[in-house]
């Protein structure tokens, strides 16, 4: 990954930055207005943050971004397995206006900026370069079960014509297999969805808790719908392990601002 070094730091995959036509970054939490705890550049207007702050770090990175501020397009996530296409009709609809309850959202329209915000779950950046058509995936451990990111390249397989081998994929920051202690609740749901635990719970040094491998989860969905292994950048960067530079629910226990991906096709 590549770190750019204007007003905001943002952060760039290397394999969708080299593509013509196509602009996507993934936000730290550095630059923005907001006060502690969610200091200071929190993208979510659902926390407890004052929304004019918000408001204000979303017209810092419209700017900094070239993008129109009224081009990106944020949903209400609910740690779903769902996937929204965005088109004509779904704009024509409203769905500037209120943000639908998705989190995964796809498109072939250029200049419309797809966004997930997250503090800990992962977010997932697709684009296929010859159908033109891009995703933005928030799969936290419940989305990642209902196989949300499999979802999204169905949905672009199903919608829009995609050939899995032609999209390229980037797994932002997360929580890391280093942190992510999970209970028996989630050890036996995950058994029970995949069916096996292997790669998928790893152990740790100094707990007895086994530990989700969210990037091993969602990478696994995307090589069994068909995508190529080298065609998948992970950042690999734990938020937890660095929440000076990305926001973490679980190191400011659950009281904490939110980082974003984004992505769009060029007008």
């Amino acid at each position: 990954m590549n770190k750019t070094e204007g007003k905001l730091p943002l952060i760039k995959f290397e394999n969708l930055a080299g593509i013509p036509g196509l602009f996507h970054f993934i936000t730290t939490r550095a630059g923005g207005v907001s006060l502690p705890p969610y200091h200071t550049l929190n993208l979510g207007l659902h926390t407890a943050d004052n929304s004019q702050y918000v408001r204000a770090n979303r017209a810092l990175l419209a700017t900094e971004t070239g993008i129109a501020a009224d081009k990106f397009l944020y949903a209400s996530q609910v740690h779903s397995g769902n996937v929204l296409v965005v088109d004509e009709k779904a704009i024509y609809n409203g769905m500037f206006s209120k943000p639908p309850e998705t989190d995964a959202m796809i498109t072939a329209l250029p200049g419309i900026c797809l966004m997930v915000m997250v503090a800990d779950c992962v977010p997932v950046l697709l684009f296929d370069p010859v159908r033109k058509v891009s995703a933005a995936i928030h799969a936290g451990w419940r989305g990642t079960v209902q196989e949300i990111t499999a979802n999204a390249i169905n949905a672009m397989v199903r919608n829009f014509g995609c050939k899995p081998s032609d999209i390229i994929s980037g797994i932002g920051p997360s929580i890391g297999p280093c942190c992510y202690e999970v209970g028996e609740e989630v050890n036996a749901i995950v058994a029970k969805k995949f069916n096996t635990t292997k790669g998928y719970l790893v152990s740790q040094q100094n707990t007895p808790k086994s530990h989700f491998d969210l990037w091993y989860a969602n990478a696994k969905q995307l090589t069994d719908c068909g995508v190529k292994p080298e065609n998948i950048e992970t950042a690999e960067l734990c938020t937890l392990c660095k929440p000076d530079i990305f926001f973490s629910s679980r190191a400011a226990d659950g009281i904490t601002g939110r980082f974003a991906a984004g992505i769009c096709i060029k007008e």
